[in-house]
């Protein structure tokens, strides 16, 4: 199974309603080391979603403010995901712009490519940062064992590719 932006909004509101917004929130803060979400994909996905009956949506009034739309996994969607939490997963495919100019550096001069070297490894050390920065924020609101494993193995990526690229880097140096 590849997970797409149904099941991810799915999984998401498994843990209790949720604005658009708030959707988004965790998608960018909790999720955006291995899935690439944007908020342009959310609301088209949970239109979808309410249309086929596996969310539901309750308009919230508010004075001075736009309506809030709020939305909740229904027992359908709940069923819907679970199936699909039990398909085989597929394998990972890494698509890396960096990898791939990275390769074909050889025809690049060394300091094009220590240059190249340290933009990445700053690049990955931001969002390691961030990831982290989100940690206590997320185990106040109650982290999973499971979730912490998948915070952990973002945390392990993002280190272990800034050490080794930083040991390749030493060479240009």
């Amino acid at each position: 199974m590849t997970i797409k932006g149904k099941e991810i909004v799915l999984g998401i509101l498994q843990d209790g309603p949720r604005t658009g917004y708030e959707i988004n929130e965790v998608i960018q803060t909790r999720i955006n080391h291995f899935f690439d979400g944007t908020f342009g994909m959310i609301y088209p996905t949970v239109k979808k979603l309410e249309k086929d009956g596996l969310v539901a949506k309750e308009q919230i009034t508010q004075t001075d403010k736009p309506n809030k739309n709020v939305y909740s996994i229904t027992p359908k969607g709940t069923k819907a995901f679970s199936e699909e939490l039990l398909k085989p997963t597929s394998p990972e495919v890494l698509k890396s712009d960096f990898l791939m100019r990275l390769y074909f550096s050889n025809h690049l001069e060394p300091e094009k490519v220590k240059e190249f070297l340290t933009e990445e490894i700053n690049r990955k050390q931001l969002q390691l940062n961030d990831l982290k920065s989100q940690l206590d924020e997320w185990q106040g609101n109650g982290i999973t064992d499971v979730q912490k494993v998948a915070f952990d193995y973002g945390v392990t990526y993002y280190t272990s590719t800034i050490q080794l690229l930083k040991e390749f880097l030493h060479k240009y140096e």
